[in-house]
């Protein structure tokens, strides 16, 4: 039998929409992957950084005085009992006026199980600045209040406590590329910019070639390719790219050098720079305990993300504006540790873009959607059902936002990484 013209042109519709949505999965998976490498090498970066501090207090334990430094690797260990949040701020050099915010992260890591992650923060979120009318990019926070200022800002954005910063000076990290004898990378195509109001001057040629401290900064801070400091690619599955990625595999490249076999003979020259590197409030001891219990840190369970949001140009000027319910979602999932029903969104139907638009419903009501995809069984589906994955899991209100049917899942349910499992029939009316 013969389909009707309409259904025929729905099926074709519907089959488009899940090829096309099967190559963004692949292509988010490679990503996810990367970052999550790349993010890693941070981590242990940031890693080597409090290990530098220990160096120096075991060094003045041994015989130099003056430190006032006291207690046990054991002892300070002990006095991290709890997820612990730090705000990681690089700077730009300061010669041409007071120093500007390039760099913005917020890391969290539980030395109870070993959890840890990492949320970059777009340097042009648009904030309210504590004690400023009006708004702002959050990078202007570090000009008028240094890292306090900042670490206020982030706090009122975010709606959390931030219990440390550390400010790291990227003239400072210069020197340091140049005392490891530079990092070899490949440059894919030209990267040319002039920014002769910041005295920012960047010139990099094509092809493989080690870069020193000046050229590495102008790598990590070129961002004229179209897609600036951060920029959402893929909305359904809420995929971000931009120069954070560079910069985070610049990192991993850094990070080889440092601890390679070659670097040994350059330590004398490398822990002052690298100390120098940084600014913070996290005492030696302190540093000391954080350094320790991070011997339990679990990569596996190392997760990453930008602030969730979208660019806007507002009064002339362009931002990174934030999404309220979604950053909550992120900032209790990843940097306060608490849980967050998960969800997988499959169109069942073969209506085009009801997955997206189901999956964008449950994002602005606090649940973390990991997976938009189509139904592997077809879209025959009439009736929306709400599959729980995992005994326990509360699933009403998430049940009354689709209109579903709650079922528990059976041998025939998709096998999906998710508290809940979401697929929508007929009767979706999202």
């Amino acid at each position: 039998m013969q389909r009707p013209p309409g259904q025929l042109e729905q099926l074709r519709q519907a089959l488009q929409e899940q090829e096309r949505q099967a190559l963004a999965e692949r292509r988010r998976k490679r990503r996810e992957q990367r970052r999550r490498r790349a993010t890693a090498v941070l981590v242990i970066l940031l890693a080597a950084i409090l290990l530098g501090m220990i160096a120096f207090y075991v060094t003045y334990q041994r015989g130099m005085r003056g430190l006032g430094v006291s207690g046990n690797a054991a002892g300070a260990a002990s006095s991290v009992a709890r997820r612990v949040t730090v705000l990681v701020i690089g700077i730009d050099d300061a010669s041409f006026g007071a120093a500007r915010t390039d760099t913005i992260m917020l890391a969290s890591f539980d030395p109870r199980n070993g959890e840890a992650a990492v949320m970059s923060i777009p340097r042009d979120t648009r904030v309210q600045i504590p004690g400023r009318s009006g708004y702002h990019r959050v990078n202007t926070a570090y000009t008028l209040g240094g890292p306090e200022l900042t670490v206020r800002t982030v706090e009122n954005l975010l709606d959390i406590d931030i219990d440390h910063y550390l400010v790291v000076d990227f003239a400072s990290f210069a020197r340091f590329i140049d005392s490891l004898g530079g990092v070899e990378v490949e440059i894919e195509r030209p990267m040319r910019y002039d920014d002769y109001a910041q005295g920012l001057h960047i010139d990099l040629k094509p092809g493989r070639q080690v870069l020193t401290g000046e050229q590495a900064l102008q790598y990590v801070r070129f961002r004229s390719d179209g897609l600036g400091d951060v920029a959402l690619v893929d909305p359904v599955r809420e995929v971000y790219d931009g120069r954070v990625k560079r910069q985070l595999e610049f990192v991993k490249l850094v990070a080889q050098r440092a601890m390679g076999i070659e670097a040994i003979p350059r330590l004398p020259q490398l822990v002052p720079e690298l100390i120098a590197m940084v600014k913070t409030d996290i005492s030696v001891d302190r540093a000391l305990a954080l350094a320790v219990s991070a011997r339990r840190l679990d990569l596996d369970k190392l997760q990453t993300a930008v602030l969730p949001g979208t660019g806007m140009y507002i009064g002339g000027a362009s931002y990174w504006v934030h999404d309220p319910p979604r950053t909550q979602t992120i900032v209790k999932r990843l940097i306060l540790g608490e849980p967050v029903t998960t969800a997988a969104v499959l169109n069942g139907s073969g209506g085009a873009g009801v997955a997206a638009r189901a999956a964008a419903l449950l994002r602005q009501n606090g649940y973390e959607v990991v997976r938009v995809g189509n139904a592997p069984d077809g879209f025959h589906y009439e009736r929306t059902q709400v599959i729980v994955n995992r005994p326990g899991v509360s699933v009403e209100h998430l049940a009354q936002l689709v209109g579903g049917q709650i079922l528990a899942a059976g041998d025939g349910a998709p096998a999906i990484d998710a508290d809940v499992t979401v697929i929508l029939g007929r009767d979706f009316g999202g």
